[in-house]
């Protein structure tokens, strides 16, 4: 199963990196992929793990209260065929 999970931060500079930090490491146990800056597709076993990855999350925003909101998907049951597409940084029109 999978379940997908990304977060906003408002906060800058170090700030930012350290509530990255903890929503990060409420991660932690789980096997995913970072397609985007702060958006994973988590592999988990069981329904469970969903409620768990929430609280993890939930205790962090509260804790950092108006710096942080996250979003997480419903767990997809099935294999699921993501679509990730990543522009090359030389495609990128360069002024000269």
């Amino acid at each position: 199963m999978h379940l997908i999970v990304s977060w906003d931060i408002s906060s800058e500079g170090s700030r930012r990196q350290e509530i990255n930090t903890a929503m990060k490491e409420q991660l932690i146990g789980y096997t995913w992929i970072h397609p985007l800056t702060t958006f994973y597709i988590l592999n988990v076993d069981y329904e469970g793990q969903w409620e768990a990855v929430r609280n993890k999350l939930y205790s962090v925003a509260e804790h950092y209260s108006g710096e942080v909101n996250f979003l997480m998907s419903p767990l997809y049951e099935q294999e699921s065929d993501f679509f990730i597409y990543t522009i090359p940084d030389n495609d990128f029109c360069q002024n000269t």
